[in-house]
């Protein structure tokens, strides 16, 4: 039970690399970008937007309200932008960054083990494809372009480095490194994974969003520009995604442990904060 409360406290702080600090808040938002299959095992490829990041204070990497070009610029090409989530029935295996500032690497983060390996990024490109098309979809830099491979954005021109190739490279790297190997790895059982959500559930534990709110579960808060929500919707959306996060199969599962822990039926509004969250509803 040990090794398994390891591989939950290290899942919860790092799972999409750090998406949300120990108290649940966003640091770092994210979108799914697609599924592939890959030696039995499902690879999600992640990207990190721009927007709700550096102009969110709720973000780690809050520049501004209404970042300047410059600032935009500077982040898009020394932020990085995609990571992959290496996962096998359900479990997480591997957590893949791509990172390209100061230096290229991946950076490889395996639960339950303290810290990410360092591998050699042998990537080209001065920006990912996902990051300049969101510049040109945001429409930042009216000017803005993307032709023959390059984006040009506040009067420079950048080399954009393919999805196809990020992905290709991503792959070589689990297949040479057999990062897919899991010989050796011990995952958590439908129960364990059950008892060890509803331990972390109670006050003090990982999963406690609730205690630190108690008194003020109806105060609005700003979750991202243009909408806000109650504090407690916020804890129950945090709550159904970090179930998500940690590989609960079924919402209905997520259900159970939540009733679990209350002690008795979830109403219409737990449910519904709970669904969006699992679902990663905020992040669409």
């Amino acid at each position: 039970m040990k090794a398994l409360l390891t591989i939950l406290t290290t899942l919860i702080t790092l799972a999409s690399f750090s998406q949300i600090d120990g108290n649940g808040n966003p640091v770092v938002n994210s979108i799914e970008m697609g599924v592939d299959s890959l030696n039995g095992c499902q690879l999600l490829a992640n990207y990190y937007t721009l927007q709700n990041n550096i102009d969110n204070k709720g973000s780690s990497v809050y520049i501004a309200d209404k970042p300047t070009l410059d600032q935009i610029a500077k982040a898009a090409t020394n932020l990085p932008a995609d990571f992959f989530i290496l996962s096998k029935n359900g479990s997480i295996l591997k957590m893949i960054l791509v990172n390209t500032y100061p230096a290229k690497w991946f950076l490889v983060v395996t639960p339950g083990q303290a810290g990410p390996k360092k591998y050699k990024n042998p990537l080209n490109g001065d920006i990912a494809e996902n990051r300049a098309n969101e510049l040109i979809k945001a429409g930042y830099d009216s000017a803005s372009k993307i032709a023959d491979g390059k984006l040009r954005f506040n009067d420079k021109r950048y080399n954009i480095t393919s999805n196809a190739e990020i992905k290709d490279a991503v792959m070589r790297l689990i297949s040479e490194e057999h990062l897919a190997d899991t010989s050796g790895i011990t995952m958590p059982s439908k129960e364990e994974l059950h008892a060890s959500i509803l331990k972390e559930t109670r006050p003090g534990g990982e999963l406690d969003y609730f205690t630190p709110i108690k008194g003020r579960e109806m105060q609005g808060v700003q979750i991202k520009p243009g909408l806000i929500d109650t504090r407690i919707g916020i804890a129950l959306y945090k709550w159904g995604k970090a179930n998500k996060d940690l590989g609960v199969a079924t919402l209905d599962e997520a259900y159970s442990i939540f009733a679990e822990f209350k002690g008795r039926d979830l109403d219409i509004r737990e449910k519904g904060y709970i669904k969006l969250g699992f679902e990663k509803g905020l992040e669409k």
